[in-house]
């Protein structure tokens, strides 16, 4: 993991510099395809008879040439990956990158370097047993394997790891021109074109910044809003959205909306108290982690729950709007 830290803005009482309260992560992961494209030739060797093509290993224009259950291994690893990151972060929309509250970089760190340890131990392992993997393909379709696939495999399988790839890099922007490259003997000739560029480019990133703020704090609270509407359909024995059937509650979905409420305290990095607060209250009074699903089926509980679940929702759906007082005025109040 690299670290790339870009001089550190001034800030003061009035500002909330976003790099001081978070970091930007960008996770790149990319792995050997194991597919080669179905080319004319290919259907010519097999007399153009689709019978001839197997259905396992043939699709959609392509053919494999491992069996696919080893590389959705690590497809999924990728993905469990990019969800660790996803569930302590929100896209930030420069460098391809999310936005992780500085007092979860450690979690999100640990779990990505779990992940990272888990896909090469199977990378490893695919190399290992690249041989046997190859022959699996050939025993399988063998007609198929002489005619189509059997040039396409390198002739040594180790030089296939450096194809794999699981990288993340944590990084701050806290100034333009520390992300600009300056010629010592051309400073004083084109310090003013410099200036005027540094000024119109900081313009730029600090709307790009007050609009990733307003965005960041709508899907806090859209999902507030979702939280509620899901909770106060289990609680009532109703559908949720489109479901077609009625789901109850369980000790697992409890579990599950206790820690939505303990993620939002830990996302709200700019300030949402009003939202944290109605939050933390309902959980310390209706998911204390001795209730059970039973403990909700009173008719009294139920009405009492959903209407503190209504006054959550409304608050964060009327301050969710793009022109709420409190995000115009977090907008103002951001520096880089």
């Amino acid at each position: 993991m690299s670290t790339a830290t870009v001089q550190k803005s001034k800030s003061n009482q009035d500002t909330i510099n976003l790099f001081e309260v978070g970091c930007l992560v960008n996770l790149r992961i990319s792995m050997w395809s194991g597919r080669k494209m179905l080319t004319r030739a290919d259907l010519v060797h097999v007399g153009y008879d689709p019978d001839k093509l197997p259905e396992d290993i043939v699709n959609l224009g392509r053919k494999l040439m491992v069996p696919k259950s080893e590389l959705q291994t690590l497809n999924q690893i990728e993905q469990r990956a990019r969800k660790a990151l996803e569930r302590w972060s929100v896209p930030f929309g420069i460098a391809n990158a999310h936005f992780v509250p500085s007092t979860m970089i450690m979690t999100v760190e640990q779990q990505v370097k779990e992940l990272k340890k888990e896909f090469f131990v199977r990378v490893d392992s695919f190399i290992r047993r690249f041989d046997d993997l190859i022959k699996a393909v050939k025993d399988a379709h063998p007609e198929f394997w002489d005619k189509c696939l059997k040039g396409h495999y390198p002739s040594n399988p180790k030089s296939l790891r450096q194809l794999f790839q699981f990288d993340w890099y944590t990084f701050k922007i806290s100034g333009v021109s520390a992300i600009e490259e300056v010629s010592a003997e051309e400073v004083v000739a084109k310090q003013k074109v410099q200036n005027e560029r540094e000024v119109e480019l900081r313009q730029q990133m600090q709307t790009a910044v007050g609009e990733f703020v307003g965005e960041y704090v709508t899907t806090m609270r859209d999902e507030t809003v979702r939280f509620c509407n899901l909770m106060t359909a289990r609680i009532n024995g109703t559908p949720f959205e489109d479901e077609e059937d009625v789901k109850g509650l369980t000790p697992k979905s409890i579990s599950c909306f206790r820690n939505y409420i303990d993620r939002f305290r830990s996302m709200n990095v700019f300030g949402d108290g009003s939202i944290e607060k109605m939050l933390s209250e309902f959980r310390d009074t209706f998911l204390d982690s001795g209730v059970t699903p039973q403990d909700f089926e009173s008719a009294t509980v139920a009405s009492s729950i959903t209407k503190a679940l209504e006054a959550i929702r409304n608050k964060a759906a009327a301050e969710g709007e793009s022109g709420s007082q409190f995000i115009g005025e977090l907008k103002r109040r951001i520096v880089i």
